[in-house]
C-alpha cells in the first residue's frame, strides 16, 4: 500500500461506496428493496392492521396499517435490542460481501440505533460472532437521539479513520423499527399514524441497512467495482423542529443544502435527483417545498424527487439506509458518467444532514453494473445534454 509520502499528485483521496446491504418488509436484500422500490411495488399484500388503542366504549377501534417484516424472517415476537440484532446481520454480511474475507478483520464497523433501544453489552460479540470474520474490539454502538442524521455523520466522516489508520474498510449500519407496540401507541396518540382521519400520516416500518467504504485507491487496486464517491457533506440544526405546535422556516435544511453545494465545484447544478425521507406527514412535505426553491443555482429546472418511505414504510432511524440505497440505484441506473444525486433526511429533534454522490467511471466494471441494472429491470437513462 502506497504511504502518503509516495503520492505525487495533488488530488484528495476520495472515499468510495463499494458495498451495501439492507433489509426491509419488501425485500430481503438491498436489490430486491430498490427492485420493489424502482417497480412502485409495496408490501401492501403482506401488510397488517393491527389494534395500537384498544377502547371497547369507543365508537370503533383504533388501528394502524403497518410494513412489518414477514415471521419467517424476523419473528414478531422478537422485541428491542434483540430486534435490531436481527435485523443487522443480513445487510451487513451483504455489504461485506464487496470485500475479500481475508481482510473482514481489517474493518471498522459502527452501528447506529435510535435512543428508544438499550442495547446490552452483548450485542457487538453476538454480531461478531454471526458475520464471518469481523473483530468485536473494532466494533461500536451509538445511540442517538437523531439516528438518521447520525447515520450520514458517521458516514462524512469515515475518511477520517480510512486515511489515519491501517484498516481496509469502515462499515457503518442501522436499524430500527416503528412496529413495536409501544412505539406504535406513541405515534397513534401524537397523530402521526396514517388512518381514514389522517391521511397525512406515517405507515410504520422498519429496516435494518449498512454500507461500506474504502479509499477510492484500494478499491481499483482490486478492480472492485465502485458504487458511488462521496462528493459533498452537510449538515444543520432545524431551529423549530417538528412535531412540535410551531412550523418549521427549512433553516436547517436549506443550511444543509448550502453547505454541501458549497463544496460542489457548480453548486449543486449537475444534481439531476434529490431522494428525501418524506413519508407522507404534511410537516415534512412543507419543509422541503420551503427548501427546494432556494438551494439550486438553475431553481427553474425541475428535478425528480424520491420518497422511498411511502412504499417501503417509514423505517424510523434506519429510514437513512433505505434512502442511501435509492439514491445509489438511481445514480447507476443511469448512463455514467451521469452526473450527482443528493440525499437528505431529517430527525424529529431537528438534525439535518446532506449527502452528495457521484458516479465513478470504470470501464473495466460496466459489465458488473449492466448485470445490476439488468436484474433490477431498468433500462440505462442517459441524462439530457444542457
Amino acid at each position: 500500500m502506497q504511504t502518503p509520502q509516495k503520492k505525487t499528485s495533488s488530488i484528495p483521496e476520495r472515499i468510495v461506496i463499494t458495498g451495501i446491504g439492507l433489509m426491509t418488509p419488501v425485500g430481503a436484500s438491498c436489490w430486491d428493496t430498490v427492485s420493489s422500490i424502482l417497480e412502485g411495488r409495496s408490501a401492501y399484500r403482506s401488510h397488517e392492521t393491527v389494534r395500537v388503542l384498544d377502547n371497547p366504549v369507543a365508537p370503533r377501534l383504533r388501528g394502524a396499517t403497518i410494513s412489518r417484516m414477514s415471521d419467517d424472517r424476523i419473528p414478531r415476537e422478537l422485541s428491542g435490542a434483540s430486534r435490531m440484532e436481527a435485523l443487522l446481520v443480513q445487510p451487513i454480511q451483504e455489504c461485506l460481501q464487496a470485500l475479500p474475507e481475508m481482510l473482514h478483520g481489517y474493518v471498522d464497523w459502527k452501528i447506529v440505533l435510535p435512543q428508544t433501544v438499550d442495547p446490552d453489552g452483548k450485542m457487538l460479540s453476538s454480531l461478531a460472532r454471526k458475520v464471518c470474520r469481523i473483530q468485536h474490539s473494532s466494533g461500536q454502538i451509538c445511540v442517538s437521539p437523531n439516528p438518521r442524521s447520525e447515520f450520514i455523520n458517521r458516514i462524512a466522516h469515515a475518511g477520517k479513520a480510512l486515511l489515519t489508520k491501517r484498516i481496509e474498510g469502515v462499515i457503518v449500519a442501522c436499524a430500527d423499527s416503528l412496529c413495536d407496540t409501544t412505539r406504535l401507541k406513541e405515534l397513534m396518540l401524537d397523530g402521526r399514524l396514517k388512518a381514514p382521519d389522517n391521511p397525512y400520516g406515517i405507515m410504520a416500518g422498519e429496516a435494518g441497512g449498512a454500507v461500506l467504504l474504502e479509499r477510492e485507491t484500494s478499491a481499483r487496486l482490486r478492480k472492485a467495482p465502485i458504487l458511488a464517491a462521496i462528493t459533498a457533506w452537510g449538515c444543520a440544526v432545524e431551529p423549530n423542529a417538528w412535531p412540535d405546535d410551531k412550523p418549521s422556516k427549512a433553516l436547517g435544511l436549506t443550511s444543509a443544502f448550502h453547505q454541501a453545494f458549497s463544496k460542489l465545484d457548480d453548486q449543486g447544478a449537475s444534481v439531476f435527483c434529490v431522494i428525501t425521507d418524506e413519508n407522507g406527514e404534511r410537516a415534512r412535505a412543507l419543509e422541503w417545498a420551503l427548501t427546494a426553491g432556494r438551494i439550486f443555482p438553475d431553481s427553474q429546472e425541475e428535478r425528480p424527487l424520491r420518497h422511498p418511505a411511502l412504499l417501503t414504510g417509514d423505517a424510523g432511524g434506519a429510514m437513512s439506509a433505505v434512502v442511501l440505497a435509492d439514491a445509489l440505484v438511481r445514480l447507476m441506473m443511469s448512463t455514467p458518467p451521469a452526473g450527482r444525486v443528493t440525499l437528505a433526511v431529517s430527525d424529529d429533534e431537528g438534525g439535518r444532514q446532506v449527502l452528495c454522490l457521484e458516479s465513478v467511471e470504470q470501464p473495466e466494471n460496466e459489465r458488473s453494473f449492466r448485470t445490476i441494472r439488468s436484474g433490477l429491470g431498468g433500462e440505462e437513462k442517459p441524462q439530457e445534454k444542457k
